[in-house]
């Protein structure tokens, strides 16, 4: 007994790229990712070179270029010293 042609357009638009998301999937769990560009990397060390100088004060200071920095506060010498960094 073959089944009635609604049950048929059922199954065929339950199935209707079934396929194509199956590979799709399979490409995207099987691909590695990219690496980031150079531009992200830059972006990154720099943002991360900031955020570890976690020595800087809110005191300000003139810098020998006569820009204003920072104070920092950094071991030098087995002593404390302070000094101005770019802020």
């Amino acid at each position: 007994m073959r089944p009635s042609p609604f049950i048929e357009a059922m199954e065929a638009s339950r199935h209707h790229g079934e396929a194509r998301r199956h590979e799709h999937e399979r490409a995207l769990r099987d691909t590695r990712p990219g690496r980031p560009s150079a531009w992200a990397r830059l972006e990154a060390a720099v943002l991360n070179l900031a955020r570890s100088d976690h020595s800087l004060t809110d005191y300000p200071c003139r810098l020998p270029n006569g820009m204003i920095g920072r104070t920092a506060v950094v071991m030098s010498g087995g002593e404390w010293t302070m000094v101005c960094r770019v802020a």
